[in-house]
């Protein structure tokens, strides 16, 4: 009766498993498809709508109006300037485009990620070279939008100062600017602007695919043996 019982208990946790497999993977094809149809769009919103972005803005000590909070503890600070433009600006819109598809590319990749394993554990193998080289790619992939999204992104704000002949130091200014604002661009790459959380991740998924490796090579040695 008990070997009854243990062989029913079996069966539907087999069945639950495979039932959680095919749901996650669809879930993932979904998802991942949804992922490619929005990049698309978003793409093409980039080149043919107004482009906008943020710029830090640097304003002579004259202008910046003296707000005094009652407590004595608050102040106000002015440092950003949204600016928004109908001009071509090819080079902008490009460079912010490739920055923000690093993440779409990302999120579709680790759906299709998603969706080999469920495959590789499906035929209970998730000891394979695949799983290796999909992890690695993966953690490549984060690694790469951690690092050149964010700077991309710099870029774009950088060429689009540039193009649309706003006072900035990139342009050269007078000794005495007077009681003109300016904004404060930079192409130049820098760490500290990274997204060190993604690059963390990007970091884990390396050394998860490294102990993937190993463990495939273990895996087909013990196959050996056998």
């Amino acid at each position: 009766m008990s070997r009854n019982v243990d062989s029913t208990v079996q069966k539907l946790g087999h069945l639950g498993g495979r039932t959680f497999l095919l749901s996650v993977a669809g879930l993932a094809a979904a998802a991942g498809l949804l992922a490619v149809l929005y990049l698309v769009w978003f793409t093409a919103v980039h080149f043919t709508q107004s482009f906008f972005f943020e710029a830090s803005l640097v304003t002579p000590l004259s202008s910046v109006p003296d707000l005094r909070g009652t407590t004595g503890e608050s102040f106000v600070t002015y440092g950003t300037a949204n600016i928004e433009s109908y001009e071509s600006l090819w080079g902008p819109r490009l460079a912010l485009a490739a920055s923000e598809a690093l993440y779409f590319l990302l999120f579709i990749a680790g759906c299709i990620a998603v969706i080999l394993i469920c495959r590789r554990l499906w035929k209970n193998q998730p000891f394979t070279a695949l799983v290796h080289w999909t992890l690695l790619v993966l953690g490549a992939l984060a690694a790469a939008a951690a690092l050149l999204a964010p700077w991309l992104k710099d870029v774009s704000t950088h060429l689009a100062v540039l193009e649309l002949g706003l006072p900035s130091p990139a342009l050269g200014l007078p000794e005495d600017p007077g009681d003109i604002s300016w904004v404060a661009s930079s192409a130049q790459f820098s760490f500290q602007d990274a997204n060190h959380s993604l690059l963390a991740i990007g970091v884990v998924l390396i050394l998860l695919s490294l102990v993937m490796r190993r463990g495939v090579k273990l895996h087909q040695a013990t196959d050996g043996l056998v």
